[in-house]
């Protein structure tokens, strides 16, 4: 897969398992929703998550998605992980409409709960890909 493609894979709605290591070196992985912009992988999440104290403490995660239909393709990125608190509603709203309908996905934004939120932006330092 070269750069282009893997763009474009990134851009597609897809789920994503985010994997962070806890104090006793286990890995905690779980799946979550991204929005790719081009440069980093922007998660939401909730401020008190159990990922939270990992990227805390290690500061990085490994991010991997995958698409099982037809021929398996993946991507899978690691690097340094920024936290952004507070969540925006404007950035909580952009990830939702992209997985749901812009009507819908406003609606549930409208709701709040983002003060509750963080913004994770995961940087690429290292790369894996098939497809």
């Amino acid at each position: 897969m070269n750069d282009q493609e893997r763009d474009q894979f990134l851009r597609l709605p897809l789920t994503a398992v985010l994997s962070t290591v806890d104090p006793a070196g286990r890995v905690h992985s779980v799946p979550v929703w991204f929005r790719w912009d081009g440069e980093a992988a922007r998660i939401v999440t909730g401020r008190t998550s159990a990922k939270m104290p990992n990227i805390a403490r290690t500061g990085r995660a490994t991010l991997c998605v995958d698409q099982r239909e037809g021929s398996m393709r993946y991507v899978t990125m690691e690097g340094p992980v920024e936290v952004v608190d507070p969540l925006t509603r404007e950035e909580r709203l952009a990830l939702r409409s992209q997985y749901q309908d812009p009507a819908e996905a406003e609606e549930i934004v409208a709701r709040g709960g983002h003060e509750e939120m963080v913004l994770l932006i995961l940087r690429p330092e290292r790369w894996l890909t098939m497809g």
